[in-house]
C-alpha cells in the first residue's frame, strides 16, 4: 500500500509538474510565435497595395500603376452574393467557428500523417486572411501554428463582416485580380455590385486555386468549379433552385486582363510614362504603385489622337518622297486563302476586343463576322490583280477588297534618301513595273469625303474602296503641345510607335534645335536695343577659331544679301546675321537669357550657338516659346492637376498661376522702375528680387559675366511681376514671327487660316528639323529626324518641308470648329514704364558703345540718352 501510495503521489506531482512545464512550454512557443506576427488592432491598420489610376482632363482613366491590382470596397461595398458564395465554398461554418475549425484541423492532420507529408489544411476563412499576411507560403508546422494564433486575434478584434471585408479583398484570385472589386473588373469588366449569381460563384471557386481553375486557360474546369459552387450555395439556402439552375446556364462573358504597362498603351501612353517618372522622382516608386493615388491631368485625348495622326501623316509624306523600300514578302496563289482569313481574324480581334474569352468561339463563327476597316489605320493586304490598262491595283484585306489609283502608289520609286523628293510627282506609272500578283503591302483606306472637291473627283466611284500605298517610316517625330495661358499640358507623342520605342524624343531626346534658337536671340538682340528696322550686313564673316584657324558662317542656300532690316533677317533666316547678332550681344549674355526661360540643357558659350549649334529639349524650346502669346510670361508647365491619396486627401493641386496683365500693374503703380544707374555700378535695389535669386546658381554655374547693364536688361525691375521678359520686346517679336509664317520659311503653316506665327530650324546635314510655332491660345512644338543624329532627314528637307506640316495638320484638327482668337497686342506700347532707365556718366559712352554694334546699339535707349 505504502508503494502504491507513494507511487500515485509521484504520478500527481508528475503531472502537475509536466501540467506547468507544459503549460510554460505554451506560452513560450505562444509568445515566440507571436513576435513577430503583423499588428491587427484595428481596421486602419489594413492597407495593402492598392491600383493608382491616372484620369485625362475629361475624367477618362488612361493609366494605371500596381504591383498588385487591387481596388478596395468597404465592408458595406462588398456584394451579399459574393458573400454568399465565398462562405459557402470555402467555410460553410464561418459564422459558428471562432477562427478555428477544430474538426477540420483534425481531419486535415490525419491526412497528413497518412502521407507523412503535409497534402491538406484544414484552413477557415479566417485563417487564409492571415495566411497572406505571412511572410512564406509554404506550408508548415511553424505556419501553421502562427496561422492558429493570427486566426484567434482576428476574431477577437474584428467581426465577420469585417473578416470577410480582409478576405475578399486580401486574397489572388488570378487574371491579375486582387481582391472582388480587381476579379470583377479584370475578368467581366464591371464592378462587383453588378455580379450575377454565376459570375460571383466563377469567383468564388478561384479562391481555393486560382491558376488551377482559371476561366482563361482551363474555362471546363473552371466550369466544373463554379457549378460546385451553385450547388453548394444551393445546400446552404443561399439561392433557389431555379436561381441556381438559370445561374448554371447563364453565359459569361470572360476577359483577360491586361498589365498596367500594356493598359497605359491604349490612350495616351507617352503623356502616362511622363507622369509616371515625375511623380517617382516627386513621391517614390513605392507610394505610386501601392497607395493607390488618384492622378487627375490635363491631357486632352481628341488632342492626342490628333497629334499622333499628324505626326503620323507627316512622317508618311517624308518618307514617300524618297522612294520605296519594297513590298513585305510575295505569297503562293495556294496561301492566298489562309492570308485573307489571317488577316481577317485579326481585324477580328481588334474591332471586338482582344482580350474577351469565348471558349465557345471557332475559326468559322470569326469567318461568317463581318468587321469594320478603319480610317487612319495602316493594313497588311494582299494584291490579287493588276490591270495594265486602268494602271490600278486590286489589293484584298480580310474580306474588304479595294483599289489603288495610280496616284496613290505613284511616289513608290526605288528608295534614295540622299535625293530631293517632291510631292504629287508620278514617279511609277506602270503598276506592274514594281507590283506583282501575291504582294503583301501595307495600305491605308483613302478618306473621300475629307478631301478637297478638285481632289475627291479623281475618285470616281463613291461606293468602291480606296486604298493608298503605304510604308512605315523608319524616321521619328515628337509632338510637344500645351496652352500658354495656363500651362496645361494637352499632348505630348515622344515618337511614331510607342509599343516599338517608348523613349520620349519630346522630353528626353537632346538634338540641335537650329534655327528655332533665332527668335530667343533675335529677343535678346531687341531688349538690348536692336530695332525691327536696324540695317545689318549680310555679308561674309569670318572669325578666329584658334591658331591660323577661322569659321566661316554661311548662309542656308548660299549667297548674301547685303544691308538688310533686322526683322527682314529673322523671317529669312539668315545665318550670317545671327552670328553678328551674338558676336555683338555677348555669348554670356544670351547664356543668361535661355536660362531665365527654362532651358536646362548644358550650353557651350560658342559663337555657332547663333545658329542653334546647342543640344535642347523640344519640350523646354517650346516651353520657352510660351513667352510670346503672353507677352512676356513664362509658363509653368502642369502636367497633373491633383492628386488625392487612397482616403481622398489631397497631396497637390496645381493651379496657374494668377499675373496681372502688365497694363494694370502699371494703371494701379504696383510696377515700380528702377532708379536711374550707371553703368558702371551694379545696383541690386534696381534688380527684382524673384528674378536676381533665381539667377544666381546660374551665373555661378555657367561662369557667366554679366555687365550691370545686362544684370538690368535681364533682371531690372522694368519687368512687370510674374513676367520675365518686356512686353516690347515680345510683342515686337509676334508682329516678327508671323510673318515668318506669311512670307518666310513657314509660308506652308499660312493656310492655317488665322492668326499664328513661329520658327522653322534645320540643322547641319539636315539631320534634324525642327518647328515650334503658336495661336493666340496653344504653342506646338514639333521634331523630326533619326534617333542616329548622323541620319540625314532627307535629300532637300528642311523645318519648313518636313515639320511645319505636321504643325498644321494638327492645328487644323485641334482648331476645327473652334472661333478664331488675335494675339492679344497692344499697338501704342509707349509704355515709358517698360524702359530700363539708365544714367549715362561721364566716361561711361565709350564704354558703352564699346559694348554695343554701331549699326544696332547706337539708339540703344536713345530716349533715355
Amino acid at each position: 500500500m505504502k508503494l502504491i501510495y507513494k507511487f500515485i503521489k509521484f504520478c500527481f506531482y508528475t503531472a502537475i509538474l509536466m501540467g506547468v512545464i507544459g503549460s510554460a512550454g505554451i506560452v513560450y512557443l505562444y509568445h515566440y510565435f507571436s513576435q513577430d506576427l503583423p499588428k491587427m488592432e484595428n481596421m486602419k491598420d489594413y492597407n495593402p497595395p492598392v491600383i493608382s489610376e491616372v484620369f485625362s482632363d475629361n475624367g477618362t482613366k488612361i493609366g494605371e500603376f500596381w504591383l498588385e491590382r487591387r481596388i478596395l470596397l468597404s465592408p458595406q461595398e462588398i456584394p451579399k452574393i459574393m458573400e454568399q458564395a465565398i462562405v459557402a465554398s470555402e467555410d460553410s461554418s464561418f459564422f459558428e467557428h471562432s477562427g478555428i475549425d477544430y474538426w477540420g484541423i483534425a481531419r486535415a492532420m490525419l491526412e497528413n500523417l497518412k502521407a507523412g507529408q503535409i497534402v491538406q489544411g484544414g484552413s477557415t476563412i479566417t485563417q487564409q486572411v492571415v495566411k497572406s499576411f505571412l511572410l512564406t507560403k509554404h506550408r508548415t508546422w511553424e505556419r501553421k501554428i502562427k496561422e492558429a494564433i493570427l486566426a484567434k486575434r482576428l476574431e477577437d478584434r474584428f467581426s465577420k463582416k469585417e473578416i470577410l471585408y480582409l478576405y475578399l479583398n486580401q486574397i489572388y484570385f488570378g487574371n491579375r485580380a486582387y481582391g472582388v472589386e480587381a476579379a470583377a473588373q479584370n475578368y467581366f469588366h464591371k464592378p462587383a455590385r453588378e455580379l450575377t449569381i454565376a459570375e460571383a460563384a466563377m469567383i468564388a471557386g478561384l479562391a481555393k486555386a486560382p491558376s488551377q481553375f482559371s476561366p482563361i486557360s482551363n474555362y471546363s474546369r473552371a466550369k466544373i468549379r463554379q457549378e460546385y459552387v451553385i450547388e453548394r450555395m444551393l445546400q446552404e439556402g443561399f439561392i433557389s433552385k431555379e436561381q441556381a439552375e438559370k445561374a448554371i446556364k447563364y453565359k459569361m462573358n470572360i476577359y483577360r486582363s491586361p498589365t498596367d504597362k500594356e493598359f497605359n498603351m491604349r490612350y495616351a501612353p507617352w503623356f502616362v510614362e511622363e507622369v509616371r517618372r515625375q511623380l517617382i522622382d516627386r513621391y517614390g516608386r513605392n507610394t505610386i504603385y501601392r497607395n493607390g493615388l488618384k492622378i487627375y491631368t490635363t491631357v486632352e485625348l481628341d488632342a492626342q489622337h490628333m497629334a499622333q495622326e499628324a505626326l503620323y501623316k507627316g512622317l508618311s509624306e517624308l518618307h514617300k518622297r524618297h522612294g520605296y523600300n519594297g513590298v513585305l514578302k510575295n505569297i503562293p496563289e495556294s496561301e492566298f486563302e489562309e492570308f485573307h482569313f489571317k488577316t481577317h481574324k485579326k481585324m477580328y480581334h481588334d474591332a471586338f476586343q482582344t482580350s474577351k474569352i469565348d471558349p465557345n468561339l471557332k475559326d468559322e463563327d470569326i469567318a461568317k463576322t463581318e468587321v469594320p476597316i478603319e480610317k487612319n489605320k495602316t493594313y497588311k493586304g494582299l494584291i490579287t490583280d493588276i490591270d495594265k490598262n486602268k494602271r490600278t491595283v486590286t489589293v484584298r484585306i480580310g474580306r474588304f477588297i479595294g483599289t489603288i489609283l495610280p496616284q496613290d502608289y505613284g511616289w513608290a520609286r526605288k528608295r534614295n534618301n540622299d535625293a530631293i523628293g517632291y510631292e504629287d510627282v508620278m514617279y511609277v506609272k506602270q503598276p506592274q513595273s514594281i507590283f506583282k500578283v501575291g504582294d503583301v503591302i501595307e495600305v491605308r483606306v483613302v478618306d473621300v469625303e475629307s478631301l478637297s472637291k478638285k481632289t475627291k473627283a479623281k475618285y470616281a466611284d463613291n461606293k468602291e474602296l480606296y486604298l493608298t500605298l503605304e510604308e512605315t517610316p523608319l524616321i521619328e517625330g515628337a509632338i510637344f503641345a500645351y496652352d500658354p495661358h495656363s500651362g496645361f499640358v494637352k499632348s505630348i507623342i515622344g515618337g511614331k510607335d510607342f509599343s516599338q520605342s517608348e523613349f520620349n524624343r519630346a522630353t528626353q531626346a537632346l538634338r540641335q534645335p537650329g534655327s528655332v534658337f533665332k527668335p530667343l536671340l533675335y529677343a535678346a538682340a531687341l531688349d538690348k536695343g536692336y530695332r525691327p528696322d536696324t540695317i545689318i550686313e549680310d555679308a561674309p564673316l569670318k572669325i578666329p577659331d584658334g591658331p591660323g584657324r577661322f569659321w566661316q558662317p554661311k548662309n542656308y542656300g548660299g549667297g548674301f544679301k547685303g544691308p538688310i532690316a533686322f526683322s527682314d533677317a529673322l523671317i529669312t533666316s539668315r545665318n550670317i546675321v545671327s552670328v553678328r547678332l551674338i558676336l555683338d550681344i555677348g555669348v554670356d549674355y544670351v547664356t543668361a537669357l535661355l536660362r531665365k526661360l527654362g532651358i536646362s540643357t548644358t550650353i557651350m558659350k560658342v559663337y555657332s550657338m547663333a545658329l542653334g549649334s546647342n543640344d535642347m529639349k523640344l519640350s523646354e524650346v517650346t516651353r520657352a516659346f510660351g513667352i510670346f502669346p503672353t507677352g512676356g510670361i513664362l509658363p509653368e508647365y502642369i502636367f497633373v492637376k491633383k492628386i488625392t491619396d487612397r482616403y481622398g486627401y489631397v497631396l497637390e493641386q496645381n493651379q496657374p498661376a494668377k499675373v496681372d496683365a502688365f497694363e494694370k500693374q502699371i494703371e494701379v503703380g504696383s510696377h515700380v522702375q528702377q532708379a536711374l544707374v550707371s553703368q558702371m555700378e551694379s545696383n541690386a535695389d534696381n534688380l527684382r528680387k524673384d528674378l536676381w535669386t533665381e539667377a544666381q546658381r546660374f551665373i555661378k554655374r555657367d561662369y557667366l559675366e554679366l555687365s550691370p547693364f545686362e544684370e538690368i536688361i535681364l533682371y531690372g525691375k522694368h519687368i512687370p511681376d510674374g513676367y520675365v521678359m518686356n512686353p516690347k520686346t515680345i510683342y515686337t517679336m509676334v508682329g516678327i514671327m508671323q510673318e515668318i509664317v506669311q512670307r518666310g520659311t513657314a509660308y506652308r503653316v499660312r493656310s492655317l487660316g488665322r492668326p499664328v506665327a513661329g520658327k522653322t530650324g534645320t540643322t547641319n546635314d539636315q539631320t534634324d528639323c525642327w518647328f515650334v510655332g503658336y495661336t493666340p491660345n496653344l504653342v506646338a512644338g514639333v521634331w523630326v529626324g533619326y534617333d542616329k543624329a548622323k541620319n540625314k532627314v532627307g535629300g532637300g528637307e528642311t523645318g519648313g518641308k518636313s515639320a511645319a506640316p505636321i504643325f498644321l495638320y494638327f492645328m487644323q484638327d485641334y482648331l476645327k470648329d473652334k472661333p478664331i482668337a488675335n494675339f492679344n497686342i497692344t499697338k501704342d506700347m509707349q509704355y515709358s514704364e517698360l524702359d530700363p532707365v539708365i544714367e549715362i556718366l561721364p566716361g561711361d559712352i565709350s564704354d558703352l558703345f564699346t559694348d554695343m554694334n554701331a549699326s544696332g546699339g547706337a539708339d540703344f535707349f536713345a530716349d533715355d540718352i
